[in-house]
């Protein structure tokens, strides 16, 4: 298990911190999906700056011009989609726990499904790191680094959390990921003491 002391020096303030900042602001001041503008900004800076742009797709022709799918094919993905609606709905909660998860991994699930339509692409880790930036307090940051890295705590999905990865409408991959996540988070907090967010949990 990591010392107090790693953890808390792995939660203090770090040069990343103001560029993440930025992403956050963009998303609180412009958290719905009805304008073209705020779609692309959002969906192009997130996806770029992560590592996991959409654009990288299946099929894709080399004369085709990703500023062309932004607006032809992403923009009228994301203002038919529902997702401000599930949005809105987790506007309740201000923390991700065991009774709120499924409702949780339910709209992951969504948006990696309605992305996959357009991509042909699994986009697991887009959709994680997007409605992170959205809700920073409900949605845990999915890529292979942490997922290799939590490894090392955590080998198998705890048995409480076993109806949770084997429910419907949820992308099974990521539920695991998030209830060993969730698990690990409270093992830091126990450690030193005092709550930590999602974020200082992806830097441990």
């Amino acid at each position: 298990m990591i010392s107090k002391q790693e953890i808390l020096r792995s939660i203090k303030p770090n040069e990343w911190d103001f560029g993440n900042t930025i992403l956050y602001e963009m998303c609180k001041r412009n958290p719905s999906h009805t304008n073209s503008d705020v779609i692309i900004a959002k969906t192009l800076i997130i996806g770029r700056t992560y590592a996991a742009a959409i654009e990288r797709r299946k099929n894709k022709s080399k004369k085709e011009i990703n500023d062309n799918f932004y607006l032809d094919v992403v923009v009228p993905a994301f203002k038919k989609s529902n997702l401000d609606k599930l949005l809105k709905d987790l506007n309740k909660y201000t923390t991700i726990n065991s009774k709120n998860i499924f409702e949780i991994l339910k709209v992951h699930s969504y948006l990696t499904k309605h992305l996959n339509s357009i991509t042909g692409q699994n986009k697991r880790s887009f959709a994680s790191k997007y409605l992170h930036f959205h809700k920073p307090h409900l949605f845990f940051i999915y890529d292979s680094r942490v997922v290799t890295s939590l490894r090392n705590f955590i080998k198998k999905t705890p048995k409480e959390f076993s109806h949770i990865i084997n429910g419907e409408n949820i992308d099974s991959e990521y539920a695991k990921f998030v209830c060993k996540s969730l698990h690990m988070k409270e093992q830091f907090e126990k450690t030193i003491a005092k709550k930590i967010t999602l974020r200082q949990c992806d830097n441990i």
